[in-house]
């Protein structure tokens, strides 16, 4: 029988520094067997031993270095072995298979871009020579710049990520480094070393520049050497880039490619400038790395001269009232000398010295107005070749400020009533006029007598107000005055009044006004008329006889001669009438005082008697008088009629309405017990007998007395003018009528001397004490000639 064999690898995945047992197992013991009869792949084996007799042989095998082979066998020939029997074996046997990764791996590292500027990034690729785990970005040094996290779609072979750049660096020979030794293949063999990228270069920062103006005061003829240096060279840079103020610049050129360029500035002509730069746009270059600058620069200012200086004048308050002042400042388009008051023309005002803080640019004052003007278009006037700028150039012609108003007159106001005489349900227009338009004004600020303001309006602007004056009702005040405090008003230059204006005079009259009418003579016969007074409670217009009822008469000669408050008239009687009770009735309604308040109701005279029936013999009853009579001591006067009266007169005294009505026919009631004397029974009446001698001169006596059934007292007194005057006076104290010793006279004016027939008792009685008082110098002298006699029943 021939000998076989099996062979085991006890390690069928060798790496670095791995080793395997090695087994071959014969059927039966050998002999002539050693490693000489063993083909080993990829590595090599220690010597075979036996440890059983020849049966099981052992070994070591170590794989070669730095191969990789997945199919690896040791083959066994079998016909160098034999058995006891010396049988050789037959053909080959062959181990197990095994794999051998004694490679260590390697990576590559690929920046794409190897040129990354502002806003760059660039792929990185790492290729391992083999699949690879435990790699990460913790095993790589990335140079000025981040990298994404590793990746990879190829089972661990390959790998990427994206490179950012670091902001704002400009650096060259950048690289990634891999650390080999942090990473293993998938045989557990790590790398060895490092592995560096290709080099890269990064210029993040933005180019940068300055600009110089070599003469920076620039006048008429100069120019200036203008350079522009940048951060580092730059492409794409022109004149187109820059913004030049007031001149013109020289097409730009740079000598050290491109870091340096330079041009030549000539100032405008004409130009007066203090605040000048020239203005480069940088994101219009770019350095060579593509980076476009940022924002603009700008070159240090630089003054221009080349024209004459001008100026400007503003007075800060336009409008000054009265207290206010204004800052005046006069700005010179450049610096100037040899400029003071002397050269400004100011209106309506005095300036104070003009200063500067600043070199001769600015100059300020104070304008103060003058007092109690109102002009506005005010201007202050500059003299421009008065001065000159620093370079010597003096100004042309002159330059005015801005103008300027001027109000320091206080408003003044005049205050008109249109109607200065309101009547009941009245009212008329106030027009409170000022001086100028006002503001602030209302109704509050005036002080108004006897009515009240409403409706105040201004269709001027405010200078001219009106309002509605309504008077109190129920006044009368002939003296008003609307009273205006102007200090409570300001114009619309804010100036206060300080005056007190005054309206014109009016009368208020809230009373309609009433009448009294007095028929002087209340007992008129034929040939006879009589003075009547209407006697009104206040001056009337409008007032004529046409409003008048008169009962049995006319009037005529209607006269007023104060002015309209007493008005006279004359009451003719109707002829061949007997009537005792007549009376003249006004309409009050028909009559207005001068407010225009009619009256109401009606106004009755006093009753008067008519009789003008023509009687026998004469007709007044005149009592001749030529020869006096002898008058004993205590001798009764006696009337002395010299015709008696015949036919039918009619009552012989008049009726009294004050006291009572008749009752029936024409019988006479009694007037009353206060004229009964010594206790007489009988009724009394009242009778007036006048008598007159021919020529009319009051020579002869006259009597008034008062009579009854059983007795009479008769009394003597001038009382003819009772019946045609009216009563001016309240006293009757020094009435003598009734005095048993007086004397007194008749009054031929009168006429009628000698009628029977007496106007009421109240009338005769007022005009007596009335006219008693006036004629107390005519009753002493009548008391000498007529005396006082009592008569019997």
């Amino acid at each position: 029988v021939l000998p076989t064999a099996t062979i085991v690898v006890a390690n069928p995945a060798l790496n670095i520094g791995s080793s395997s047992l090695v087994t071959i197992t014969f059927s039966e013991a050998v002999t002539g067997f050693s490693n000489a009869d063993l083909t080993v792949a990829n590595g090599t084996l220690s010597a075979v031993s036996s440890s059983d007799g020849g049966i099981t042989w052992t070994a070591t095998f170590t794989p070669t270095s730095n191969i990789t082979d997945t199919s690896n066998v040791i083959a066994l020939d079998n016909t160098t072995v034999h058995n006891a029997s010396g049988n050789a074996g037959s053909g080959i046997t062959d181990s197990n298979n095994y794999s051998i990764d004694t490679q260590r791996p390697t990576a590559s590292i690929v920046v794409a871009n190897n040129a990354l500027n502002i806003g760059g990034t660039s792929l990185v690729t790492i290729t391992f020579s083999e699949a690879v785990t435990g790699f990460s970005n913790a095993d790589l040094t990335v140079a000025n710049g981040t990298l994404s996290a590793v990746s990879s779609s190829d089972g661990g072979i390959t790998w990427t990520a994206t490179f950012t750049p670091t902001n704002n660096i400009t650096h060259t020979g950048d690289v990634i480094s891999l650390n080999n030794t942090a990473y293993t293949d998938l045989a557990g063999n790590t790398g060895t070393g490092t592995t560096d990228s290709n080099t890269y270069a990064i210029d993040t920062q933005r180019p940068t520049a300055s600009i110089v103006m070599a003469n920076p005061a620039l006048n008429v003829g100069s120019s200036s050497l203008v350079t522009i240096t940048f951060s580092e060279a730059v492409t794409g840079f022109s004149n187109a880039d820059l913004t030049v103020s007031n001149g013109t610049l020289s097409a730009v050129s740079s000598s050290d490619g491109g870091v340096t360029w330079t041009g030549t500035f000539t100032p405008t002509n004409n130009v007066h400038a203090t605040s000048n730069v020239i203005s480069l746009n940088n994101t219009t270059y770019t350095d060579l790395a593509g980076n476009a600058g940022t924002g603009v620069t700008n070159s240090a200012n630089y003054t221009i001269d080349t024209v004459r200086p001008t100026a400007t004048i503003v007075m800060a308050n336009p409008a000054l009232n009265i207290g206010s002042s204004s800052l005046v400042t006069i700005t010179f388009s450049e610096a100037v000398t040899g400029f003071s008051n002397a050269d400004l023309t100011v209106a309506n005002g005095t300036l104070s010295a003009v200063s500067s803080s600043d070199g001769g640019i600015t100059w300020t004052a104070t304008f103060t107005p003058t007092n109690n003007i109102s002009h506005s278009g005010n201007v202050i006037s500059l003299n421009n070749a008065a001065y000159t700028d620093l370079d010597g150039n003096a100004g042309a012609g002159t330059t005015n400020s801005n103008t300027y108003a001027i109000d320091t007159q206080r408003p003044t106001a005049t205050i008109s009533v249109a109607n200065n005489n309101l009547g009941i349900g009245q009212t008329t227009t106030v027009t409170i006029a000022f001086s100028e338009a006002v503001t602030g004004f209302n109704l509050s600020e005036l002080s108004v007598p006897n009515g009240t303001l409403s409706n105040l309006a201004s269709a001027d602007g405010g200078k001219t107000w009106t309002a509605t004056l309504t008077p109190t009702a129920n006044i009368t005040d002939a003296t008003n005055l609307i009273v205006l405090d102007t200090s409570l008003v300001s114009d619309t230059a804010g100036n206060a009044g300080n005056s007190i204006a005054i309206s014109n005079n009016y009368a208020v009259d809230g009373d309609r006004p009433t009448a009294t009418i007095s028929v002087a003579n209340p007992n008129l016969t034929a040939g006879q008329t009589t003075v009547v007074t209407f006697t009104f409670s206040e001056k009337v217009s409008n007032f004529d006889l046409s409003e008048l009822s008169v009962a049995n008469g006319v009037l005529s000669n209607l006269v007023t001669r104060d002015g309209g408050k007493t008005w006279t008239a004359t009451l003719t009687p109707t002829a061949n009438i007997n009537d005792p009770s007549n009376f003249i009735t006004l309409d009050n309604s028909q009559v207005t005082d001068l407010a225009g308040n009619a009256g109401t109701g009606f106004a009755n005279s006093n009753n008067y008697t008519i009789n003008t029936i023509s009687l026998g013999g004469d007709p007044q009853f005149r009592v001749d008088g030529s020869a006096a009579q002898s008058v004993g001591p205590n001798q009764p006067l006696l009337p002395s009629i010299s015709i008696v009266p015949t036919g039918n007169l009619g009552a012989p005294l008049g009726f009294p309405p004050l006291f009572e009505q008749r009752t029936s026919g024409d019988g006479l009631p009694p007037v009353g017990n206060i004229f009964i004397n010594h206790n007489a029974l009988a009724p009394s009446y009242i009778a007036q007998v006048f008598s007159t001698d021919g020529a009319g001169n009051g020579n002869a006596s006259g009597f008034l007395g008062f009579g009854g059934g059983d007795g009479g007292v008769f009394g003597n007194s001038t009382v003819s003018t009772v019946f045609h005057h009216e009563s001016t006076s309240n006293d009757i104290s020094n009435g003598q009528v009734f005095d048993r010793n007086g004397k007194g006279l008749g009054d031929p004016a009168q006429g009628g001397r000698g009628a029977f027939g007496a106007p009421t008792l109240g009338q005769q009685l007022q005009k007596i004490k009335d006219n008693e008082q006036k004629q107390l110098h005519e009753l002493a002298w009548a008391l000498e000639q007529v005396g006082i006699s009592e008569m019997s029943a």
